[in-house]
């Protein structure tokens, strides 16, 4: 058995309780997700959400790739064609 640390923290309790409500509906235990947290964290070396003072932080890059993917629209992908 692999060894196991313990993580304290402090939260809302009420928050606490309505959290744990949906864990259970999805089947999962807080313990579960804070790992898959912490594996997330790991694997990406960055926390797996964005964290911004501004929502607006956010639109540009959303926005960008909606532009992007409009573009390509009307590009000829046909000289990828290796047959």
């Amino acid at each position: 058995m692999s060894s196991t640390a313990i993580l304290r923290t402090r939260i809302d309790p009420i928050r606490k309780a309505r959290v744990e409500k949906i864990l259970r509906r999805l089947g999962m235990t807080p313990t579960q997700v804070v790992n898959m947290l912490y594996a997330q964290i790991d694997h990406r070396k960055a926390l797996p959400f964005a964290v911004t003072l501004d929502d607006n932080e956010i639109a540009p890059p959303i926005e960008h790739v909606a532009e992007t993917w409009g573009k390509l629209d009307n590009e000829d992908f046909s000289k990828l064609d290796k047959r």
